[in-house]
């Protein structure tokens, strides 16, 4: 695992996924002063997917450091921006239509459409980061620097037989 392959936009993906999660734990949804009801209870099937989203937000990091190559964290990239966007629209849902028996939205569901824009907006950031080399800089796929390669040694041919 290489942090140094790590770029703003798979940090962004996973601290997102991470805020995500926590958002399920708090308060979505009131029903009065002292009736306050997390992501984890009133939501039913949709706080799997949003967990799920969460998952796919902090695996794009843990996958981009341990690849040695670029096409894995990219294509898993795509993937995570797909994922990402199911899971604004199920938030955008559950902030349009709330569940019976609430009259008021809390901060849970807030910060949980703005994780999971945040999940969105990072992993198309690192989609679209393709390092390449500078002119005169020699770096590796991941675009971390490394030195020159060595030159290349010329050997006379060989003597006639």
């Amino acid at each position: 695992m290489d942090l140094r392959r790590l770029r703003a936009g798979e940090w962004i993906a996973a601290l997102s996924g991470v805020a995500l999660l926590v958002s399920l734990f708090l308060p979505w949804y009131g029903a009065g002063p002292d009736d306050d009801t997390s992501g984890w209870e009133a939501l039913a099937a949709v706080d799997i997917a949003l967990a799920l989203v969460a998952a796919f937000g902090v695996s794009l990091l843990v996958i981009t450091s341990s690849q040695r190559v670029p096409a894995v964290p990219i294509a898993l990239s795509a993937i995570v921006t797909l994922v990402g966007l199911i899971g604004v629209l199920l938030v955008l849902v559950r902030l349009a239509n709330l569940p019976g028996g609430f009259d008021g939205r809390e901060l849970g569901v807030w910060l949980g459409l703005l994780a999971a824009i945040g999940v969105v907006a990072g992993a198309a950031l690192a989609m679209r980061d393709e390092r390449l080399s500078p002119e005169g800089r020699h770096t590796d796929l991941t675009g971390r620097p490394t030195p020159a390669p060595p030159e290349i040694e010329r050997i006379p041919a060989p003597p006639p037989q």
